[in-house]
């Protein structure tokens, strides 16, 4: 009886196996050897199915774009995510883009034709995505990813408005795409209808036929989606222009959604690097994998490129932390001493750096009362002047008049931020000059990097002085009263707040209270 019953299970085992051996391999999990073996469905074999492994390397998380397509599906798993790109908030995020785009072209209007009534222009405009290299991390573009919750590499987005005021949205991929799947991505990336890319020329120059709209587009020579654009308006005989600036413009003023989705990401940074101080790590790179660690249990990805924590020469642990909640960006840069105590010459020029933050705050603050300080290129030579001020208390420069250029160009040298203010948002700070030069407005989110390099061979400075670098971050936004909000507080800042904080700092004032309450006990 035994034997008929292992005789039995040998010889299934063995029609399951051949049954499936065409499909699946030998390297292939159990799974694949069980699923060919289940009978097909009605609705399986209506639909017709890709192969599982097809399935399993089409949609690999090793995959550009990784495993979800879009950023709202990749915060289902947070159970207090804070979604943005939600269709209602996506809707907003491109009206605010064509009206911008609209207010331009009215004042371009009003400036060569004072007397000419107001016209009612149509745009066309055209955003190209990222392109997936191999070996390289993907990130969808800023631009594309603020109008259309897509990762999918390589996509195009037309956004169009006619004079009727009518809108709608056109998104194209390189793969082709049938009805069924066109429906479907449709309502997942809320545009009217999904078409594979070699249509991006025809439907434009249908598109340009309405009405003469006026076409948009960032040119670059690399990108295929841009020697597209630039054949259609060749044929169509219609001016290219280039919306970048004012696009990184419309960024800048951040909704209510956005704002919320930054002070996630500023306190997930500011958590877990506070986190990161509070534990004893003699290694860089487990200070940085620690880091990392605390981000992702938090929901969020940290940025590999600022992530790398170093100590100096003098004692001093640096770190420029950052990380992405949404796709959206918070960042700080701390320092602090890994004996646990700051010495008093990198008290002092750590003091300097808060005495500045606070005194550009201020500045900040009075930009909507016609300050002195109105953009973040002038808020920037403010930081020089002030640290040239402090500077020579602290005797690194000689008392001396000198004008306020000579001051900035001294300055610069014992600063090693090449950019002190930025704009933070989606992705990767903006840093263009055209944008740093436009005026602080409320709902702007900006990045602080200060920071003071005493050089080892500067003989003007003290010797105590000599190779000390201290540099203090955080991301700030402004308000509709123009008042400043610190997103970063959660992380200390003060000196005695990150003396507490360390472990090395923790045990010497246990120490010191416990020798404290020793030596004031009777014998």
């Amino acid at each position: 009886m035994l034997r008929s019953l292992r005789n039995f299970k040998y010889l299934a085992r063995r029609d399951v196996r051949r049954g499936c051996s065409v499909v699946a391999t030998s390297d292939r999990s159990d799974v694949h050897l069980v699923l060919p073996t289940l009978m097909s469905s009605e609705f399986a074999k209506r639909i017709r199915p890709l192969p599982v492994p097809e399935l399993i390397d089409r949609f690999s998380r090793d995959a550009p774009g990784g495993q979800f397509p879009t950023i709202t599906e990749y915060l289902r798993s947070d159970p207090r995510s804070e979604e943005v790109l939600l269709p209602e908030e996506i809707d907003l995020h491109r009206t605010m883009a064509l009206d911008d785009l609209n207010a331009y072209m009215h004042a371009k209007d009003a400036f060569k034709e004072p007397q000419r009534k107001n016209r009612i222009f149509a745009h066309v405009l055209v955003v190209a995505g990222a392109e997936s290299l191999r070996r390289c991390p993907f990130r969808q573009r800023s631009e594309f990813l603020y109008l259309c919750d897509c990762l999918r590499p390589g996509a195009a987005l037309v956004l169009h408005r006619s004079r009727k005021q009518k809108s709608g949205a056109l998104l194209f991929l390189p793969e082709e795409v049938d009805s069924q799947l066109s429906t479907i991505y449709s309502h997942m990336h809320h545009v009217d209808d999904v078409l594979p890319l070699a249509m991006l020329k025809k439907s434009l120059l249908w598109l340009l036929k309405d009405q003469s709209p006026e076409l948009w587009h960032s040119f670059q020579t690399s990108s295929l989606v841009s020697r597209i654009v630039q054949e259609a308006a060749d044929e169509a005989r219609t001016p290219l222009s280039n919306p970048r600036y004012i696009l990184q413009y419309t960024r800048t003023v951040k909704t209510s959604r956005e704002l919320c989705a930054l002070r996630r990401a500023n306190e997930i940074a500011a958590d877990s690097l506070a986190e990161m101080m509070a534990q004893h790590h003699r290694n860089s790179h487990n200070l940085s994998t620690f880091f990392d660690y605390k981000c992702r249990l938090r929901y969020a990805h940290p940025d590999e490129a600022k992530a790398s924590c170093l100590l100096d020469n003098n004692g001093l642990w640096h770190l420029d932390a950052g990380c992405q909640y949404g796709g959206y960006e918070g960042g700080l840069a701390r320092c602090w001493p890994s004996s646990g105590r700051f010495t008093p010459p990198q008290k002092m020029l750590y003091g300097a750096l808060l005495d500045i933050r606070r005194d550009l705050c201020a500045l900040i603050q009075s930009a909507g009362s016609e300050g002195a300080v109105r953009t973040p290129l002038e808020l920037h030579a403010a930081y020089l002047i002030l640290l040239a001020r402090h500077l020579r208390e602290l005797r690194v420069l000689p008392k001396g008049e000198r004008s306020p250029a000579e001051t900035v160009e001294v300055a610069r040298h014992y600063n090693c931020s090449p950019v002190v203010v930025s704009h933070v948002g989606l992705g990767k700070r903006d840093t263009s000059r055209r944008l740093l030069d436009y005026p602080f407005a409320p709902g702007n989110v900006v990045s602080l990097r200060l920071s003071i390099s005493i050089p080892d061979d500067c003989c003007r400075a003290y010797p105590e002085f000599r190779g000390i670098l201290c540099q203090l971050g955080d991301t700030l936004h402004i308000g509709d009263d123009y008042s400043v909000e610190v997103l970063t507080a959660v992380c200390p800042s003060e000196p005695q707040a990150i003396e507490a904080c360390i472990p090395a700092g923790r045990a010497r004032s246990l120490r010191l209270l416990a020798g404290g309450d020793q030596g004031g006990s009777p014998a």
